[in-house]
């Protein structure tokens, strides 16, 4: 799981050391020189279609076995956790340069930086929650990504100078992508009977909830800058923290298993 969700980060990492050198050379119309690998990569996924739907039958027949109870109370709280992730994530990825060119008087080609630096954090962060999820066990990983983002998000407001936020800012994507691939497999294995209800709500709130709070941000920009966004921010990982305490390891208790010695898990994550 950590691997798949790892590629979507890859292409979040490389939308800024692409864009920006051209955006900065030929302006903002030269963004017409992303649509064809749009229209290649639609023609990749036009032409793999059947395969596609050879996989998706063979899923469908393997999932037709029974697979426990689905637990609703626990997966709430997980989505409560998403969430707040996700909130720290968009806010982060859409104020972060504007940091730099505001608050650190740095330049166009720093602040992109930033963010491609942000962005690939979070591909590595993403593969090592799932290291983590395989020998810790998911809950751990996912509790200890929310942690470690308070600090990283911290530093990253308070650093001096226009190099230093750098190292803070790929630490705090790295942090806030630890639990992200994570939390898809915990909500499979809350609702087992529900995969794909279960990876729609985990992995699409993981990439849009965030913007729902877009406004609120702008706001709050507005008034106190994008490092007042990014100060009032490190509140919500503490927030996510609080119902990240709330989850319990799926699975009957008592069971040996790989994720922190109760139960043995259906997959990888």
């Amino acid at each position: 799981m950590s691997v798949f969700a790892a590629g979507g980060s890859v292409g979040f990492f490389l939308a800024p050391v692409l864009a920006t050198p051209v955006l900065a050379a030929w302006g903002v119309r030269s963004t017409v020189l992303f649509v064809p690998p749009a229209l290649i990569t639609g023609w990749v996924l036009l032409r793999h279609r059947q395969r596609q739907r050879e996989r998706e039958r063979a899923v469908a027949t393997a999932a037709a076995a029974p697979a426990g109870p689905d637990r609703w109370s626990p997966f709430l709280v997980l989505t409560g956790v998403e969430v707040a992730r996700s909130v720290v994530f968009f806010g982060v990825g859409t104020f972060l340069g504007l940091h730099w060119l505001r608050d650190l008087r740095a330049s166009h080609a720093l602040a992109g930086a930033a963010l491609a630096g942000f962005l690939g954090g979070g591909v590595a962060g993403t593969l090592l929650g799932g290291r983590l999820a395989d020998r810790t066990g998911a809950v751990a990983a996912a509790r200890l990504g929310t942690a470690l983002t308070v600090p990283a998000l911290a530093g990253l407001c308070l650093a001096p100078g226009g190099l230093l936020p750098l190292v803070f800012a790929v630490l705090t994507g790295a942090a806030l992508n630890v639990p992200f691939a994570v939390m898809v497999k915990l909500g499979q294995d809350y609702l087992p009977g529900r995969p794909g209800i279960a990876a729609g709500v985990t992995l699409g709130l993981g990439v849009s909830a965030g913007g729902l709070c877009g406004p609120l941000l702008g706001l709050l920009a507005r008034a106190h800058g994008p490092q007042g966004v990014l100060a009032a921010l490190c509140a919500v990982p503490l927030l996510g923290l609080l119902l990240a305490y709330a989850l319990v390891e799926p699975g009957a208790p008592g069971r040996a298993g790989r994720f922190g010695g109760r139960f043995r898990p259906r997959g990888r994550a």
